[in-house]
């Protein structure tokens, strides 16, 4: 068995050596990607998705599938943790999420959790604009969770977010951007062709929806999927099991 596994990793390794090699130098300016997709792009994304922030069209739009990928490789990381780690009822809790006895670390910690959270949504909402997007979104959220976490102990954390609903959140997340894309096949269009929605509206505004509805999806996937691994990661078990 070890030597298959060796031999499949060499494979693999062999493979993408001999692919690179046909890659373009970096930077090359005569490259496909640098001669006429990026003008296209540059051309094309605002008429396109009348959205003003170009990053945002190439990966939520152009390169969807691939960003849709993405996430679920983040989401197949938290699945890794519920399997190998998660235990019902939780055995024990590390010592860094007991709860912590000082009313300054209190207040600070509410004050806080509330503001990140609202800059969080802000970044989700303003991806379309400027820097921002579900990715960076998500993770901000999923850092307020994970504040309340460490500062406010395990318990008394789960109030504003429960331990049992990071999962759920990931996959919820999932079914919205890969809902979207079957919505589209459903309409005749292709995957994840946002213009292609029922909706009634402009190709553009399709498109502009579409994007936003990723982002969405993309910010529910990555919060849910960083606390639920922080949540297994900090349920060591006994030190039998250890």
């Amino acid at each position: 068995m070890k030597l298959f596994a060796w031999f499949a990793i060499l494979s693999t390794a062999g493979l993408l050596f001999f692919a690179g090699l046909g890659l373009p130098a970096f930077g090359d300016l005569d490259s496909p990607a640098a001669g006429h997709v990026a003008a296209q792009i540059v051309e094309h994304a605002y008429t396109d998705t009348h959205t003003p922030n170009i990053v945002t069209v190439i990966i939520a739009d152009y390169r969807g599938f691939d960003t849709l990928g993405e996430t679920v490789v983040v989401f197949a990381a938290g699945l890794v943790c519920l399997f190998l780690l998660r235990r019902a009822p939780a055995l024990k809790h590390s010592d860094f999420l007991e709860r912590k006895d000082s009313v300054i670390v209190d207040v600070v910690t509410r004050t806080m959790a509330p503001v990140i959270q609202i800059f969080g949504l802000y970044v989700i909402f303003h991806g379309h604009y400027g820097p921002g997007g579900g990715f960076q979104g998500g993770a901000l959220l999923a850092g307020s969770i994970l504040l309340q976490r460490v500062a406010l102990g395990d318990e008394r954390s789960q109030s504003g977010f429960p331990r049992h609903l990071g999962t759920p959140f990931g996959v919820a997340g999932l079914l919205i951007f890969s809902g979207m894309g079957i919505a589209t096949l459903l309409a005749g269009g292709n995957y994840l062709q946002y213009d292609q929605l029922p909706l009634g509206l402009k190709a553009d505004m399709l498109r502009n929806w579409g994007i936003l509805v990723a982002e969405i999806g993309v910010a529910f996937a990555i919060t849910g999927t960083l606390v639920s691994i922080f949540d297994d990661l900090s349920n060591p078990g006994t030190e039998e099991e250890q």
